[in-house]
């Protein structure tokens, strides 16, 4: 009787290092993180392998990832590859993403996951400033030629405008080269999010003092979250995350990191 129950009590010890080894397993797991390859300061950038990076969101990432002991890989790519990167399960999240209907269908968008609130505007030559009106009704820039990234979502306003009145170019893959068109006189107007200019600082400091924004308008995007791929989180992991996430963002840590990067009006 004594030799089975010495037994069963190595037994059940074996099953609960087990258990605890695979729990702390799953902790330290990798959390795969897809990022846009280009500089969105002061949101985002990441270079390289991604091992350099910082901005507003992805020291949130860090921040989370190492309360809960996990190890966050971020791997920087173009656009397209990291939506699709995405869809097949290939990364764990993609941030700064949109929410669209057919985004909806391999990403997990949480209201608890938005990033932060963003806005398009319209940027001209400094040159050129005096010929522009400023208005919030986008049909008033009909005449104009007009550019943009693609693979972009800009918010409803100006979507709409792009397929019923703007003279539009969509070719452009990166915001870079919609201003590098600007730059050369091949476009009047450059589309792109409000923060562009402060994004591009470092990699195109000749914009600093040849293009300005017009004033008026300043469409509301939306949200802009940390998307999870469907194919590769668990429904407990995201819980895990926003949970750790919830307390940072009730702590002081959150509050500095929003003054740092001056986000106050960019918060939802």
């Amino acid at each position: 009787m004594l030799m089975w129950h010495s037994k069963a009590m190595r037994v059940g010890s074996g099953l609960l290092l087990a258990c605890l080894l695979r729990v702390a397993d799953a902790s330290a797991q990798d959390f795969v993180v897809a990022v846009e390859e280009s500089d969105n300061h002061p949101f985002e950038y990441a270079r390289g392998d991604g091992a350099e990076h910082g901005g507003f969101h992805l020291e949130e990432i860090d921040q989370v990832t190492a309360s809960l002991g996990w190890h966050v890989v971020y791997k920087p790519m173009p656009w397209q590859r990291a939506l699709r990167s995405l869809q097949l399960g290939r990364v764990d999240a993609l941030s700064y993403l949109a929410r669209t209907p057919e985004r909806e269908a391999y990403t997990v968008f949480m209201p608890a996951a938005i990033q932060h609130r963003q806005y398009a505007g319209l940027f001209v030559r400094r040159s050129q400033r005096r010929h522009f009106p400023e208005s919030s009704q986008p049909c008033t820039y009909a005449g104009y030629r007009m550019a943009a990234a693609s693979n972009y979502f800009y918010g409803e306003v100006v979507q709409k405008a792009m397929h019923s009145c703007w003279q539009i170019e969509m070719t452009a893959s990166s915001k870079e080269e919609v201003f590098s068109k600007l730059l050369a006189g091949r476009i009047d107007i450059a589309v792109a999010y409000g923060t562009s200019l402060q994004s591009l600082a470092a990699s195109m400091p000749e914009l600093e003092t040849q293009v300005v924004a017009l004033r008026q308008p300043r469409w509301l995007i939306g949200d802009f979250y940390l998307g999870f791929s469907r194919k590769a989180m668990s429904a407990q992991r995201i819980a895990s995350y926003l949970q750790a996430q919830q307390q940072f963002r009730a702590g002081s840590s959150y509050q500095r990191l929003v003054r740092k990067y001056n986000m106050k009006e960019f918060l939802p």
